[in-house]
C-alpha cells in the first residue's frame, strides 16, 4: 500500500512513546453476546478513492451485521493512532498499512491480544497465507489480524527489451546487472536519458525492507540480535549494488533519480518510459490503468540472488494489519470487524479489486476474477510463495531497516569503504536500538 511511505511518521519516536508506557484497559466484558445496537469506529489511513472503496466493503458488513454501524475516520497516519492509543479520542478498530507496527502495538497493550477471540471462534490460521499470518504477532502476542498486503515484485518495459534484444525478464540478479546494462541510454555527455534499472536506496521502492527479503538476508539471529553483519548474503547485496552504481558513476546515477518524477504521479519514471525495470508493489498496476494506460509493461517476481535460484517466484511482503484497540469500549463488535475483513473471502476479493492489494487469505488468492485483473496475476502466486517473508516486528518499529537504509546511502556513495565492517558497526547500532527501547519493558 503506498499510503505508509506517504505518511513520513517518526516510527521510532512513537515506539519510545507507546512502548513502556501503562495503557488503561477499559472494564469491558471479553464477550458481549447478544445482537444489542451499537456503533464502532475504525481509523485507516485510506483517503479519496480508496477511502470509498474501504467504506463501500464496510457498507456490506454492516447488512450482515445489521445491529453493529462501523463509522469510518479516513487519513489517520500512525502518529496519530498512537497518539490515540495514550488518551484523547480513540477508535475501536485501527487499519495500519505496515505490519512492522505489530512490535509497537502488541508488546505495549496498545492493540488487545486476540487470543481469547480467536480460540472462541476457531480462527484458523491455515485460512491466511503463513508470512500474513506472522505479521500479526509480537512478543507472544497476537494483537492483530492480517487484512490484504501488498507484495513487491519485477515491472519491465517490454518495448524497451524488446528494443536491446532482451527476451523476458531477467530471473537472476547477475542477469538483471546484464539487462541493465544493455538498457541504458546516455547522451553525448554521459547523462542518463533511459535507464536500465537505478540501484540507489530509498529510490522509489529500493527499501532495506523489502530488498533484505529478496536476497533471503536475515535482519536477526535466533537469539533476537542483530544477524545484519553475519548473514553473508548481506554482503553480496550489497557488493552486487556497489559494482552497478559504479558501472553508472554515482553521480550520473544520482543525477537521474534526482530528476525522476515524483513515485507517486503520473511523472513516474517507469510510467514516462526513463527507467526500464524497477522494483513496487501491486497496486502500481492500478497506476499505470490510470496514468499510462498505453504503456507496453509486464510484471514478474523479482529476480532471485545467484547463490539461491530455488527463491525465484518469491515477492516481499509487508502486510495490513486490523487491531482491536486498548481503549474500545466495544470490543466483541470490533473483533466481529476485525474478523470479517481477515477471513471473509468475498470482503477480501472486494478490497483487493477495487484497491490493488493482495489478498491475504489462501482461498481470495486463487480468486479467478483478481487474476484477471491485467498484469495482476504474477503477484497472486509471489504472495503464495512459500519463500515470500515479512519483515521482522520488533519493539523499535522500523527503525532498525532506517538506519540500514542510511548505511547503505553511505556505502553506495563511496563515504564508506569497508562494507564489512559498516555492517558489523550496523549490528551494533540495531542492538542498541532494541536494548534502548526495551528499557523497563518485559524484554
Amino acid at each position: 500500500m503506498h499510503r505508509l511511505h506517504r505518511m513520513l511518521v517518526s516510527v521510532a519516536a512513537s515506539c519510545a512513546a507507546l512502548v513502556g508506557c501503562a495503557v488503561a484497559t477499559p472494564d469491558v466484558p471479553l464477550d458481549q453476546p447478544g445482537h444489542k445496537p451499537v456503533t464502532i469506529t475504525v481509523w485507516s489511513a485510506y483517503s479519496g478513492r480508496e477511502l470509498k472503496v474501504f467504506e463501500d466493503v464496510l457498507g456490506d458488513f454492516e447488512r450482515e451485521h445489521p445491529w453493529i454501524t462501523v463509522k469510518s475516520v479516513g487519513s489517520q497516519n500512525n502518529d496519530r493512532m498512537v497518539a490515540a492509543l495514550r488518551g484523547g479520542p480513540a477508535p475501536d478498530v485501527q487499519w495500519a498499512p505496515q505490519s512492522d507496527l505489530a512490535g509497537v502495538y502488541c508488546p505495549s497493550g496498545g492493540w488487545r491480544d486476540l487470543t481469547h477471540y480467536i480460540e472462541r471462534d476457531k480462527v484458523d490460521r491455515d485460512l491466511f497465507v503463513p508470512a500474513a499470518w506472522r505479521a500479526g504477532s509480537a512478543a507472544g502476542k497476537r494483537c492483530a489480524l492480517p487484512v490484504l498486503g501488498d507484495i513487491y515484485g519485477l515491472y519491465y518495459n517490454k518495448k524497451l527489451l524488446a528494443k536491446a534484444g532482451l527476451d523476458g525478464p531477467p530471473r537472476t540478479t547477475s542477469a538483471l546487472a546484464d539487462y541493465t546494462r544493455k538498457l541504458t541510454q546516455r547522451d553525448a555527455k554521459g547523462r542518463i536519458n533511459t535507464a536500465g534499472y537505478a540501484p540507489l536506496t530509498l529510490f522509489y521502492a529500493n527499501r532495506p525492507g523489502y530488498e533484505a527479503q529478496l536476497w533471503d538476508a536475515h535482519w536477526f539471529k535466533k537469539n533476537g540480535r542483530s544477524a545484519v553483519a553475519t548473514d553473508p548474503d548481506w554482503l553480496h547485496m550489497l557488493q552486487w549494488r556497489k559494482k552497478l552504481v559504479d558501472w553508472y558513476g554515482y553521480d550520473a546515477l544520482r543525477g537521474f533519480t534526482a530528476g525522476a518524477g515524483a513515485q507517486y504521479s503520473a511523472s513516474n519514471a517507469f510510467e514516462t518510459q526513463q527507467l526500464a525495470m524497477m522494483l513496487d508493489g501491486e497496486f502500481r498496476t492500478a497506476f499505470i490503468q490510470n496514468e499510462a494506460k498505453d504503456l507496453d509493461y509486464d510484471t514478474a517476481p523479482y529476480p532471485a540472488p545467484d547463490d539461491h535460484p530455488e527463491r525465484y517466484g518469491a515477492g516481499a511482503w509487508t502486510v495490513h494489519l486490523a487491531g482491536i484497540t486498548n481503549r474500545s469500549a466495544h470490543p466483541d463488535a470490533s473483533w466481529q470487524l476485525v474478523k470479517w475483513l481477515a477471513t471473509d473471502t468475498g470482503a477480501q476479493n472486494a478490497l483487493a479489486a477495487g484497491l490493488h492489494n493482495a489478498p491475504t487469505t489462501r482461498a481470495a488468492l486463487r480468486s479467478p476474477e483478481l487474476a484477471k485483473i491485467p498484469h495482476f496475476a504474477p503477484f497472486l502466486k509471489m504472495a503464495s510463495n512459500p519463500y515470500s517473508t515479512v519483515p521482522p516486528n520488533t519493539a523499535a518499529g522500523v527503525s532498525y531497516q532506517d538506519t540500514m537504509a542510511s548505511f547503505m546511502q553511505q556505502w553506495e556513495s563511496g563515504a564508506v569503504s569497508d562494507p564489512r565492517a559498516g555492517l558489523a558497526e550496523q549490528a551494533r547500532k540495531i542492538d542498541s536500538l532494541l536494548d534502548q527501547v526495551s528499557i523497563g519493558t518485559d524484554k
